[in-house]
């Protein structure tokens, strides 16, 4: 949670001449003391955010306070123009919803110094803008006549100043891409992708996936999201598209680029390979094979036989030796067994 705290010199300067302005009577008489004048801050929606407010009592009695929030219009530069009523703000889309302090009696001590802590828990379904909201602290007997004194410009207080998501927390993180490693139908393959939004805005992503051959020549492009599904705050979500029918045999690249953001544009990219082998042009490349391969097979078969029938009839001189050779040890006398 990102939360940008800072205090308006301008804007107290301006708030301390409309106090001394509408109140003079009161404020003077009052010798108690509420800081800050004014408090800025700027919130994204589901914040919650601790302050706190200071009060101080000067005078040698004690002081019985109730705390009182309106929502307040303001002319941009910080100073009240005027108060809304309680009943046409009574909306949990509202900012003094949002402020969340003690409606008890305060009571103060003279010379006592007090903080009196409150919290501003955001509504999720807020709308984006500037909302202004006056906390003030009337001497009264009971909180309705505090808040009537309030309302009348008659309580000093702190003006605070809210400013939703003026630069909204627009973010988008790739958790997976997958493309059909082999494609092999007439339909085509299909890829898909993971977004996960970890920021506070509900995000539509767009863009495509472009194809590129082997060659680094880009052959086709798909869109994405065409159904605009939303990726929700604090949650992911998963996207198809599919691969087209239409490429041919051979390696691809899928670049994917997936654009958010409304203002500011920002995008997320990641590739993948895959490739396509129709299943029919397999079979067609196969059978050739084996056409080729029996042609080879029948053509070396001829050969060799061809081969064998000339060496068949070719004639092998001989030549006989008169007289008798010498017995060798490894002859065979056949007279021995009387044949």
């Amino acid at each position: 949670m990102r939360i940008s705290l800072h205090y308006s010199k301008i804007t107290t300067f301006l708030l301390g001449c409309l106090l001394f302005a509408t109140s003079f009577s009161s404020a003077f008489a009052s010798e108690y003391l509420v800081t800050p004048l004014a408090l800025n801050l700027d919130v994204n929606k589901r914040d919650i955010i601790s302050e706190s407010i200071t009060l101080i009592n000067n005078d040698s009695r004690l002081v019985r306070l109730y705390a009182s929030v309106n929502e307040v219009s303001t002319n941009g530069e910080g100073v009240v123009e005027s108060f809304q009523s309680p009943s046409s703000v009574d909306r949990t889309d509202t900012p003094t919803t949002w402020v969340e302090i003690s409606r008890q009696r305060i009571e103060l001590k003279p010379g006592e110094t007090r903080e009196i802590p409150f919290t501003i828990r955001m509504n999720p379904n807020t709308v984006p803008g500037d909302y202004s909201v006056y906390i003030g602290f009337a001497e009264a007997s009971n909180a309705p006549q505090a808040n009537e004194k309030v309302m009348a410009g008659k309580a000093p207080g702190t003006l605070l100043s809210l400013s939703i998501d003026k630069e909204q927390n627009i973010f988008l993180r790739l958790e997976k891409y997958v493309v059909d490693r082999f494609v092999t139908g007439e339909e085509g393959g299909s890829l898909s992708y993971t977004l996960s939004n970890p920021g506070r805005v509900d995000v539509v992503p767009k863009g495509e996936v472009i194809f590129y051959d082997n060659n680094g020549d880009e052959v086709a492009a798909v869109p994405l999201n065409t159904e605009n599904k939303v990726v929700s705050a604090d949650s992911a979500a998963g996207f198809t598209a599919a691969v087209p029918s239409d490429l041919g045999l051979g390696k691809y690249k899928a670049f994917l680029s997936v654009e958010y953001g409304e203002h500011l544009t920002a995008s997320v990219h990641d590739t993948a390979f895959f490739y396509i082998l129709p299943l029919k042009q397999l079979i067609a490349a196969f059978i050739i094979l084996m056409i080729f391969a029996i042609f080879i097979a029948l053509y070396v078969h001829r050969r060799y036989d061809v081969a064998d029938e000339q060496l068949a009839y070719e004639s092998v001189p001989m030549f006989i030796r008169d007289g008798r050779s010498e017995d060798q040890h490894h002859d065979i006398d056949l007279k021995k067994d009387g044949t």
